[in-house]
């Protein structure tokens, strides 16, 4: 998703006196840096709800799936909003550029308002599915959501226009805006939470004013930009169409992740809520690599996809090959970094003993699985490329699900052990990084051999 008009990342993508890594790297940093900008909003909630314990963090967390959710509906919209503007920029069709942001701002306004609506009647029920056993979280979780959840149509827009502006080749704007609302974040977070004294409640608050300035400010933005701000163009169900079909399967992937993490947390509740907030404070840190490595992603796949498009295949290969040297390079530090100093890092989230013994058990388990994950993610951005999101979204899919069953099984084996549940999640991502790589690789031979033959 890049502006190729734009003679700096001409060069980037294009340019054979720039070696494979370096291009890599220089488009990969900014989508880096704003996807660490959304994740950051999760870090700081949860290091302020962290010091009003493991009840408040199971609550919040409780709630936080159902916003996941949310996000990976979103992604309905986003990813293929970001596409067809690059696509439509790039072949110097601004107008078109334009009636497709107009379309997409609608559409993803609607859908966001349609599911708060969804989560103000269900939010009791969605909770429910958990199954926390203690009503207080329940009841704690259940309110959160529903404040939380009015951050809901400026996060969704937020998305949105991230995905757009970085279609457009402009990385810097989505990442300076989001770093302002995350600024605002961070200040209201602790003014709310420990000087208003509103809990986490408070946290729900400080989102939803940082989001909202944060949507704000992306509208001043769009409205001074003479290739992005829809003036004169109007809503087009077929413009939509097309920005649906290119997000169905990336969707219905994060969607899906998102409910078998519900029901993960349906058999973690058993060990009580302090188990609950130990895997979504171990979330919060394996996400500094998947963050990292998905920036990665989005340039790989846009490297691979232009020298597929070109038919330079040499090229596309190579994009592969750099490509899983940094995965390699990436998840071997983060793994022995996780390892390590697993006790260190979960006690900057939570610091009463039960929950830092609980977490370091988590981050050492998972820890094994780091360097397979980002490889599954590279994997995942070439076979982007390549054309080919459904071999990525199948296998991710039925891996993630294979955890539930092998959870139970685990259960069964080592005598009600919850770090059994811990290894169903290690073992089934070190699973889809050896199988995605490989897949690639016996595809991409295969596919050469038959252009040989041809």
């Amino acid at each position: 998703m890049v502006f190729l008009k734009n003679n700096s990342l001409k060069r980037i993508l294009s340019g054979d006196s720039d070696p494979m890594m370096k291009r890599l790297i220089l488009l990969a940093l900014p989508v880096i840096g704003s996807s660490f900008m959304t994740m950051a909003y999760n870090f700081i909630n949860m290091i302020f709800v962290g010091r009003l314990g493991s009840d408040a963090v199971a609550a919040v967390g409780s709630a936080s799936f159902f916003m996941h959710f949310g996000w990976g509906l979103s992604s309905l919209l986003t990813v293929g909003a970001g596409i067809k503007v690059s696509h439509s920029i790039g072949s110097g069709d601004i107008p078109l550029a334009k009636s497709y942001v107009r379309s997409g701002i609608l559409a993803v306004i609607v859908i966001a308002l349609i599911y708060y609506v969804f989560l103000f009647f269900a939010g009791n029920d969605l909770i429910g599915l958990i199954q926390l056993n203690n009503p207080e979280i329940e009841q704690a979780a259940t309110g959160f959501l529903l404040i939380v959840g009015l951050a809901i149509p400026f996060s969704f827009q937020n998305l949105f226009f991230t995905s757009v502006f970085i279609g457009s080749g402009d990385s810097k704007s989505p990442f300076r805006i989001n770093a302002t609302a995350l600024a605002i974040n961070i200040v209201l977070d602790y003014l709310l939470i420990f000087q208003g004294g509103m809990g986490i409640n408070g946290a729900a608050l400080g989102t939803i004013i940082s989001q909202a300035i944060g949507t704000l400010l992306f509208y001043i933005k769009l409205n001074g930009s003479v290739s992005l701000k829809p003036a004169g163009t109007a809503f087009q169900s077929s413009l939509l169409k097309n920005i649906l079909r290119m997000g169905v399967s990336t969707t219905f992937q994060r969607v899906s992740f998102t409910i078998v993490a519900i029901f993960m947390a349906r058999i973690i509740s058993h060990w009580g809520p302090t188990a609950i907030a130990v895997q979504k404070v171990g979330i919060q840190i394996e996400a500094i690599s998947y963050m990292t490595a998905g920036g990665f992603l989005s340039a790989l796949s846009t490297i691979s996809g232009i020298a597929y498009g070109a038919g330079d295949y040499r090229k596309q290969w190579q994009a592969f090959r750099s490509g899983m040297l940094l995965a390699f390079v990436l998840g071997t530090v983060t793994s022995v970094i996780i390892i390590i100093f697993a006790g260190p890092l979960f006690s900057i989230f939570l610091n009463d003993p039960e929950s830092v013994a609980m977490g370091r058990e988590y981050l050492v388990i998972l820890g094994f699985s780091q360097l397979f994950m980002v490889m599954e993610l590279m994997a995942t951005g070439a076979f982007f490329g390549w054309g080919k999101p459904n071999i990525p979204a199948i296998s991710g899919i039925a891996l993630t699900v294979l955890r539930i069953p092998m959870a139970l099984a685990f259960i069964e084996l080592w005598n009600n052990a919850l770090s059994s549940v811990w290894w169903s999640i290690s073992i089934s991502s070190i699973l889809k990084g050896i199988l995605l790589v490989v897949l690639y690789i016996v595809l991409f031979k295969t596919f050469m051999r038959n252009m040989k033959t041809t």
